[in-house]
């Protein structure tokens, strides 16, 4: 599912609606995929890059979820 984030003004690609209140959450622009040799290439070109949670893509969500912290600007 993709929320708005507020400060990089993108929408970003996360596991659920409670994202950025928890404390893993880190929005990044997608880097593209790695190829040994080549280095990166976008996944989507012509395109204008995606966001994404970047602990989700590197090391997937942790489980269980930490608890949402609603005082927490996003």
């Amino acid at each position: 599912m993709k929320v708005k984030d507020k400060n990089v003004k993108k929408l970003v690609s996360v596991c659920d609606k409670d994202c950025p209140w928890r404390p893993c959450y880190w929005p990044r622009s997608d880097p593209g995929v790695f190829t040994q040799g080549v280095g990166y290439r976008t996944r989507n070109p012509g395109h204008e890059p995606e966001w994404l949670c970047g602990n989700r893509e590197i090391r997937g969500c942790p489980n269980p979820l930490p608890v949402p912290d609603k005082e927490k600007k996003r």
